[in-house]
């Protein structure tokens, strides 16, 4: 993985210090370092977590959340989604853009040590608001673990400027195993723009890691495709371009 530059608050995002390690990588890598983030922050403590949008396929298993003595609410918008997951989850319909019920959960239950995402972000109809309310999840110093995919790739832009019908039948047809496709609206699904660093701080956030990832297994199935994406993604990481990322991870802490 290549690291690139620390983002630094006097560069449009506040006071002068360093505060974003941003690093690339190629696509391969992505759902690795999704995992290892997590597993540093499970070993750092977080008993409390809160899984937006993991539905029928929550993103930890029970027998680790049983090992952990973990306190895990998976939530999800789609109670459809929620009764599909294995027995044994504690599950919450509820839409995460409703900044009251968000709130009414929290008096519920309490702010949340770690909430995180996977696949879920690009969901979003408004993307700051997203933030904003993960944001009322956490508690002091909690921390925020997001996986999603980037605008501008190309099978993620193309995804987005098709209907929706004619992309779900692209889906199906290409991947026979899936039955489900979500709307895809990609709300500050970006890599690591100034823009995006600058939105994340005026939320409330510390940014500590973002990943960009460039590449994507969508031309996996014409070789000569795949070899000139194989061949651009290594020329990426070298020379990175923040907007052609294909997927992000990103480390975000509530400020104080």
């Amino acid at each position: 993985m290549r690291k690139g530059k620390k983002a630094r608050r006097g560069e449009g995002l506040g006071p002068a210090e360093e505060v974003t390690a941003v690093s690339y990588a190629r696509a391969s890598d992505a759902e690795l370092t999704f995992w290892r983030e997590l597993d540093g922050l499970l070993d750092g403590g977080a008993k409390r977590v809160c899984d937006i949008g993991g539905g029928a396929k929550p993103a930890m298993s029970l027998k680790r959340i049983h090992e952990l003595e973990i306190d895990y609410l998976v939530l999800d918008e789609s109670q459809a989604q929620l009764d599909r997951a294995p027995a044994g989850y504690e599950g919450r319909a509820l839409d995460i853009l409703d900044a009251r019920a968000v709130a009414e959960l929290v008096r519920e239950r309490g702010p949340f040590d770690l909430v995180l995402s996977r696949w879920t972000a690009e969901h979003m109809r408004d993307g700051r608001r997203f933030h904003e309310n993960v944001r009322i999840m956490l508690r002091p110093r909690g921390t925020a673990l997001h996986y999603f995919p980037t605008l501008y790739a190309l099978p993620f832009l193309a995804n987005r400027m098709m209907p929706e019908d004619l992309s779900a039948s692209l889906l199906f047809g290409l991947f026979r195993k899936r039955k489900v496709k979500f709307p895809a609206r990609y709300s500050w699904c970006r890599g690591p723009t100034r823009g995006q660093l600058t939105g994340l701080h005026d939320c409330g956030y510390s940014v500590d890691r973002y990943y960009g990832f460039f590449g994507h297994g969508f031309y996996a199935r014409v070789s000569p495709l795949q070899a000139v994406e194989r061949l651009f993604a290594k020329v990426l990481v070298k020379h990175p371009v923040p907007l052609a990322t294909s997927f992000a991870v990103v480390v975000l802490t509530l400020e104080m």
